[in-house]
């Protein structure tokens, strides 16, 4: 029992000793900006956004530690350092786009722990600078004195990253339905539209989508709400395709190779010097003297393909430059091979990429045929350029969007009506689609805002 006492009593003192130590002030105080970054990646940046239409101010401050309770007013200094800028992406903003409730100290008033001040952004200067949209323009801010003890060592500085967004901004339960029509009236697809799209700020009045039916840089539509609230649409331009060396990903095949050659060679990357720099190998077709003979690239999908270039290969003896080729391509429609039409090159030139342009084909397959008068042939490097075509109607590369009826914004539910027509680049068929776009969130600051 007397053991049990004295571990009560010790355990009572360590508890009293740890609960003063926790209670007391640390010897100094510091003051110091916050770690907070408001979704932007490094240290030392703060994203802050302003939103059009609920006011264009926005607050920035510090605090101070080192206090249990703060029983005195603290102050601290600070100046718009421009160097802070040096070697970041951002721009200064003009000293004529913002005001401050104090240009040059933020006060920690007695009782509290924060202190700061308030920043009116000046909505026709800043809102009609294309950069204020995105993370471009900074207020880079140095602290420089305080009344408390010190200001922290790797917290005095902040750069205060500013942009606007407009009140459409934000992400959208998009619902509905489209069809796909040819110019004569038939039926060729349809279906439902359930996703969610992201809408970015454009200017004030007006948000680019990601997408549509599907999302995606080349679905992207920009919606311009007008002061009537109905709704004007633009398709977004894009840039032309990724052309790419489809040979890379192909399956090859030949009527004939060698068999101490490898046809897997003519796509091995190796960029050779010479019509004799064999390199890590080739492809040859030895013996076929006076034959034709042919290699062809297959895809599981179709591509759009407009260029041809063959690196031929010689060994100066039975593996000659052809004397003559030429490209077929396999035409899906037809089910037949047919020639590249208004050809450029089919070249038998030594030493460097023989290079063949075509008006461009939509097909899987590709063969490049080659013989010599005498003897054999042989390739060092093939490469076929295009890109991929849509696997369905309604992914092909869009050229316009038409309202055909409701195009409405509706305030009181935050809601998209819409009904337009997509018609596509060189298509003899349209889509028709008919949605509503729900406004769901938006990220602020790098915090997840709910409106319901």
């Amino acid at each position: 029992m007397k053991n049990t006492v004295i571990i009560l009593i010790l355990v009572g003192l360590f508890t009293v000793s740890c609960y003063d130590e926790f209670r007391n002030d640390f010897p100094y105080t510091t003051v110091a900006f916050s770690t907070a970054t408001g979704g932007l990646t490094t240290q030392g940046e703060l994203g802050r956004t302003v939103v059009m239409g609920e006011g264009l101010k926005l607050d920035f401050g510090v605090y101070i530690a080192g206090l249990l309770e703060n029983d005195q007013e603290w102050w601290v200094d600070f100046m718009i350092d421009p160097s802070l800028l040096n070697g970041t992406p951002y721009d200064l903003m003009p000293g004529d786009y913002y005001t401050l409730s104090n240009d040059s100290r933020i006060t920690i008033p007695k009782g509290e722990y924060v202190g700061k001040i308030t920043i009116t952004i000046d909505s026709t200067r800043f809102v009609n600078d294309s950069r204020a949209s995105g993370y471009n323009l900074a207020l880079p801010i140095r602290l420089t004195d305080t009344n408390a003890d010190s200001l922290h060592s790797t917290q005095s500085t902040k750069i205060l990253v500013i942009k606007y967004i407009n009140s459409y901004d934000g992400y959208y339960d998009q619902t509905g339905t489209y069809e796909t029509v040819t110019d004569a009236s038939e039926l060729i697809g349809s279906g439902s539209i359930d996703n969610v799209i992201k809408m970015s700020t454009v200017m004030l009045d007006t948000v680019q989508a990601n997408g549509m039916i599907y999302i995606g840089a080349d679905y992207r539509v920009k919606y311009a709400v007008n002061p009537d609230n109905t709704v004007y649409l633009e398709k977004t331009p894009v840039g032309e395709p990724e052309i790419i060396n489809l040979a890379m990903t192909a399956a090859l095949s030949t009527d004939y190779v060698s068999p101490w050659e490898n046809i897997e060679a003519i796509r091995d990357g190796y960029e050779p010097s010479s019509s004799t720099d064999k390199g890590p190998g080739a492809y040859g077709n030895w013996y076929s003297g006076g034959e034709w003979r042919w290699v062809q690239c297959e895809w599981p999908d179709l591509y759009y393909i407009s260029q041809s270039d063959v690196y031929w290969w010689t060994d100066g003896g039975g593996i000659q430059i052809p004397t003559e080729s030429y490209i077929e391509y396999w035409n899906v429609d037809t089910e037949q091979w047919e020639l590249v039409p208004n050809h450029s090159g089919f070249g038998v030139n030594p030493d460097m990429y023989n290079i063949t342009t075509f008006d461009q084909v939509l097909t899987n397959k590709i063969r490049i045929h080659m013989r010599h008068d005498v003897e054999s042939c042989g390739i060092l490097e093939w490469k076929v350029w295009g890109y991929m075509a849509a696997v369905n109607p309604e992914q092909a590369r869009i050229s316009s969007v038409t309202p055909t009826g409701e195009c409405v914004w509706d305030p009181e539910t935050s809601t998209y009506h819409l009904e337009y027509r997509i018609d596509y680049e060189g298509m003899d068929y349209h889509t028709n689609v008919s949605t509503q776009l729900v406004w769901r969130n938006r990220i602020r600051d790098g915090v997840n805002e709910w409106r319901r």
